[in-house]
């Protein structure tokens, strides 16, 4: 199984990412947020969910692990295969489809292209009170030493976030091999752009 693939991102397209691991090349359909993240020349760390049919192996990347644990929640919907999965994630960031979920906002998901009322009536039925789980999903992550460090500075009194906030921008940012100093400095970016 592969859990995360890290390396150079050599080539983007519309709607995937080719990260070259050392020799070996992965190309995997991502999210919109994702694909902004994977900047051409760059290293990047995509979270992986496989999926093995008899003619075909394809291969989804995420920049977070709640988003893709929110692309295998939507996957267990009946009538939402990847395709549309990628779509809402595209089209609604994570905390956005937690609330719109909760709120059993058919109307909100309705604005996703290929969402019609009757996917979105379902989505909401199927995922109520469940997506929350989704949501935490980075408070059990195993942290570097400088992560842990930057973690303890982004949620000190002085700056102020939560945990969750300060390791969601600290797992955007794996893979880019940053000090600590650099690494909050680069984690303040994010949480300003998500502000």
């Amino acid at each position: 199984m592969i859990d995360s693939i890290s390396g150079e991102v050599v080539r983007r397209t519309a709607d995937a990412v080719v990260i070259d691991t050392g020799g070996v090349a992965y190309r995997a359909s991502c999210p919109a947020g994702t694909l902004r993240a994977c900047e051409i020349g760059r290293t990047a760390v995509v979270y992986i969910h496989l999926i093995l049919r008899e003619d075909t192996i394809e291969l989804f990347g995420f920049s977070s692990l709640r988003e893709r644990e929110l692309f295998r929640q939507l996957l267990t919907v009946g009538q939402v295969g990847p395709r549309v999965a990628l779509q809402i994630l595209s089209s609604l960031p994570p905390d956005q489809l937690v609330a719109a979920v909760a709120a059993r906002n058919v109307d909100l998901l309705m604005t996703v292209k290929g969402v019609g009322r009757k996917t979105a009536e379902r989505i909401l039925v199927d995922l109520h009170g469940k997506l929350t789980e989704a949501g935490d999903s980075t408070e059990g992550l195993f942290l570097t030493e400088a992560e842990e460090t930057a973690l303890r500075a982004l949620t000190s009194k002085s700056l102020g976030f939560s945990s969750r906030e300060a390791r969601e921008a600290l797992t955007y940012l794996r893979g880019e091999a940053l000090d600590v100093e650099t690494l909050i400095r680069r984690a303040l970016e994010v949480l300003g752009s998500r502000s």
